[in-house]
């Protein structure tokens, strides 16, 4: 397997378990706080979540693909995973 491939499934893993710690923190903040807007910062890390579980089982399942050069999943993965710092960025901020 190449490097590519590897970097678009570790991407996507890495997407997956970021997401879902985040949510689990936005949820727990939630219940202790009670304010609306971190039920919805935790449902969106969710989805997240789950775009990061998919992306992996595409990512793993056309490995050679990817090493060949004729698919977008990498970029995709980790944009998605640029996508989920720059969310949890600007909830620390706030």
């Amino acid at each position: 397997m190449s490097w590519i491939a590897n970097l678009a499934v570790g991407a996507a893993v890495l997407l997956c378990g970021v997401s879902t710690l985040l949510f689990v923190i936005g949820l727990v903040s939630y219940f202790r706080l009670r304010h609306g807007r971190l039920l919805w910062i935790g449902f969106a890390f969710l989805l997240l979540a789950i775009q990061g579980v998919y992306l992996a089982k595409l990512a793993y399942d056309d490995r050679a693909e990817i090493a060949g050069g004729d698919s977008g999943l990498t970029s995709l993965a980790v944009l998605g995973l640029g996508v989920v710092l720059a969310l949890y960025l600007a909830v620390m901020k706030r």
